[in-house]
């Protein structure tokens, strides 16, 4: 499929505000993509580790809790508190990667 840099943001051209709205993207998270290329290659994600650069969106958290990843490991904030929240609930454990490549959380 084309690429949203070949074709343009409909985001964008919609006005629509990061981290609301996801099903408005050609494009899918990084969360996402790793649990579907691990199910098409027969890889379990139960009990996994999860490496990302932002904290994962409630779309993303709902999928990886389910999934069965156990600990997210991230860099950079991501504006939505309830991912956070659903993530603590299901006891996933959360560490931000901070500077020098210690963990906080």
């Amino acid at each position: 499929m084309s690429h949203c840099l070949e074709t343009g943001c409909l985001r964008d051209q919609l006005g629509i505000a990061s981290g609301t709205r996801h099903e408005v993207c050609r494009a899918l998270h990084s969360e996402m993509n790793a649990i579907i290329q691990a199910a098409q290659h027969g890889v379990s994600t139960k009990g996994a580790t999860l490496y990302c650069t932002s904290q994962p969106c409630s779309v993303c958290a709902r999928m990886l809790i389910n999934a069965g990843i156990v600990r997210i490991v991230y860099i950079g904030d991501y504006p939505d508190d309830f991912a956070m929240s659903l993530l603590r609930e299901a006891g996933t454990e959360l560490l931000r990667l901070a500077e020098h490549g210690k963990t906080e959380g």
